[in-house]
């Protein structure tokens, strides 16, 4: 140890063996600045550079997954912890999507765009202020829209299901009434909204936190009569697809039972080009 901590051993020797470290939380920086002031110093003069290459080693696609946001994050060590929890947050909800018990599941061939689409959710909830949040969904081209779309899709559906409070199916009977219909649609369009102005944390609540209540969100400013979130997502996809806006969601369903609908098998390129904004075909 005393060869690493001295003056005359060279500074890039000591953040590679610095950066061999496997990164799970800010709490890996911070025990190895505990072990000596130096190894402190080029933590902190190195970070951005160091964050790289822990992303490079535990977290290859967190670049491409995480694109810059429009608040201009600092991609340092609370950033890729922050990263970290978004993927284990997503694979929880995946989990839940695809499982056998599981009512709604997530086909075999929807799994990387429902997944694509959780990662856009959590772009969209790093943006602030909530009439940001509608200009990017109306930025949007078709396809990160449809990927957007079925990650909240099949969650509402599976929340319908197997989740807890009154979103959940058993609360109305196995009938039910005009009145009961409408209350269950407004409680899922609630469930829809919060999912996309709170993101998959608010999902991932949902699934394994607590009862569902509607949540609080900022919703809509009244005295400019923005459009909810989700109405702005269905407006759109109708807009693209040059469909009527009732009939957006049972087209999408039919569409993506195809297994060789346009967006099945989703690859890693194409993940790439969706959380990015862009359509899938160039």
């Amino acid at each position: 140890m005393s060869v690493l901590t001295a003056s005359s051993f060279p500074a890039e020797l000591l953040l590679e063996i610095l950066q061999y470290n496997p990164f799970e939380s800010t709490a890996t920086v911070h025990n190895l600045s505990l072990v000596h002031p130096r190894f402190r110093d080029i933590l902190e003069n190195y970070e951005i550079s160091t964050t790289k290459r822990f992303a490079r080693n535990s977290l290859p696609y967190v670049y491409t997954d995480v694109p810059d946001s429009p608040n201009g994050t600092r991609k340092g060590y609370a950033w890729l912890d922050r990263c970290i929890h978004h993927y284990d947050t997503a694979d929880d909800i995946m989990a839940t999507l695809t499982s056998k018990q599981n009512c709604y599941p997530v086909e075999k061939h929807n799994m990387a765009l429902v997944n694509t689409g959780i990662l856009i959710l959590y772009r969209l909830n790093s943006i602030q202020s909530y009439v940001s949040k509608l200009a990017f969904i109306e930025s949007l081209p078709e396809d990160p829209l449809m990927a957007m779309f079925l990650a909240v899709h099949y969650s509402t559906r599976t929340a319908r299901y197997h989740g807890d409070g009154i979103i959940n199916q058993r609360t109305y009977g196995h009938f039910l009434d005009a009145n009961q219909l409408s209350l269950r649609n407004e409680v899922e369009f609630c469930f829809a909204e919060g999912a996309l102005e709170l993101g998959p944390n608010f999902i991932a609540t949902c699934f394994f936190g607590r009862s569902f209540m509607p949540p609080v969100t900022q919703g809509p400013m009244r005295e400019k009569r923005l459009s909810s979130l989700f109405t702005s997502l269905l407006e759109r996809l109708a807009e693209l697809k040059d469909w009527k806006l009732e009939t957006v969601v049972g087209n999408i369903e039919w569409e993506v039972v195809d297994e060789e609908h346009d967006l099945s098998w989703l690859d890693l390129e194409g993940k790439a080009r969706l959380v990015g904004g862009m359509d899938l075909e160039y």
